[in-house]
């Protein structure tokens, strides 16, 4: 615990100035923060006891990016930022789920819960509000030091211990006990089921992205019937495999575009010919993000149809950026910075709905008898005839 003098204070304040205007990192901007200097100044003067100006900092970051009706903004201290940033290599230590900070509840929600990870194993949903993990309580402006906390270190020691969250789902307390994992940041798995490829996509990451391309590229065009890509629970993933993964699938035609805050417009375009597979995409009310951005791009371009459910709705786009590019121990914030079109102009947001409406369940053992699964292979008859 420290106190700050008001001579560190100004030296903090400097130091700062100095490092944005030589790093290029921010532009000048007029917010007023005149309250906030002050009641530093009078915590600096007058305050009898010890505090950490770092906990002031935290506070006060975690403060700002809850007001800003953000749902997806949260900050990252170093380390974590270096491990979000290295999500696209496709793995990740923690209990395979992915939060917000829910605002209006003061409660962090469960986004979306990874397939074959710990936190499925133990029954955790999408929707479940997390209260507390091994006994300390956590609300909506907590949402770092929780993920810090549930992920652990990496080490093995972290990864062999249990840890005991307290959920709430539909004002039902429920406790759950789980080990964390170094966990492939999402599977693709296939299967040929006369002459159908079925594969199970997911999540969008460079690594997945490779291992998507091999399989469609092994695959002989003639003797293929159609190929199904299995979306449903996929919570998106990284922008540029996306725009990659359609592009197995479209010629030149447009495959999104994005609106950034100034309402400027950048078009992705389909660059390297298509693959020609009759082609069926099932998306659930979990598929979100990335996965709309893929489905929507299908059904625009009518290259594929789309079964299942009307998807999660989730039309934006979050960058990482570091506070400083020199000085990476500042951190790094994650903020909605694009909203998301379909080709046709439609904004994500406002959901995919399917050309096939099927009720989604959960994967069975056996596809063949999966209702979406049949959706595809009667529509894939039906195309031939």
């Amino acid at each position: 615990m420290n106190k700050i003098s008001k001579k560190t204070l100004f030296t903090i304040l400097i130091t700062f100035a100095v490092t944005y205007l030589l790093t290029g990192v921010f532009h000048p901007y007029t917010a007023d923060f005149k309250r906030l200097e002050r009641i530093m100044q009078i915590i600096d003067e007058q305050y009898v006891g010890d505090y950490s100006s770092e906990k002031c900092e935290d506070a006060a970051i975690n403060a700002v990016l809850g007001s800003i009706d953000d749902k997806y903004a949260v900050y990252y201290d170093e380390e974590n930022a270096k491990e979000t940033m290295q999500h696209i290599e496709g793995y990740y230590y923690g209990i395979g789920v992915e939060v917000f900070a829910n605002t209006q509840k003061n409660a962090i929600e469960i986004l979306s819960v990874h397939a074959s990870s710990p936190a499925e194993k133990a029954g955790i949903m999408q929707g479940d509000l997390l209260l507390s993990a091994d006994g300390k309580d956590y609300g909506a402006s907590d949402i770092a030091a929780a993920i810090s906390y549930i992920k652990g270190d990496g080490s093995k020691s972290s990864l062999n211990q249990s840890i005991e969250l307290l959920l709430s789902r539909d004002g039902e307390k429920i406790p759950v006990t789980l080990k964390r994992a170094k966990l492939g940041l999402y599977v693709v798995k296939s299967e040929m089921i006369d002459d159908i490829c079925y594969i199970r996509y997911d999540g969008f990451t460079q690594k997945s992205l490779s291992d998507f391309k091999k399989i469609v590229n092994s695959l002989d065009e003639k003797k293929t019937k159609g190929l199904v890509i299995d979306i449903r629970y996929n919570p998106g993933g990284e922008f540029t495999s996306v725009i990659e993964m359609c592009d197995l699938f479209l010629g030149d035609e447009p495959i999104m575009y994005t609106l950034d805050k100034k309402g400027e417009k950048t078009v992705y375009t389909g660059t390297k010919g298509k693959k020609d597979f009759p082609m069926a995409v099932i998306v659930s009310g979990a598929s979100a993000s990335a996965s709309e951005v893929f489905a929507g791009a299908m059904q625009a371009n009518k290259r594929a149809v789309i079964i299942g459910e009307e998807t999660f709705g989730k039309g934006v786009t979050q960058s990482v950026m570091y506070l400083d590019r020199v000085d990476k121990s500042m951190g790094a914030v994650k903020l909605t910075t694009y909203k998301n079109y379909t080709p046709d102009g439609r904004w994500i947001n406002e959901k995919i709905i399917p050309d096939i409406k099927v009720k989604i369940d959960k994967i069975g053992s056996d596809i063949r008898e999966d209702a979406a699964f049949k959706a595809a292979v009667d529509y894939f008859n039906k195309e031939k005839q």
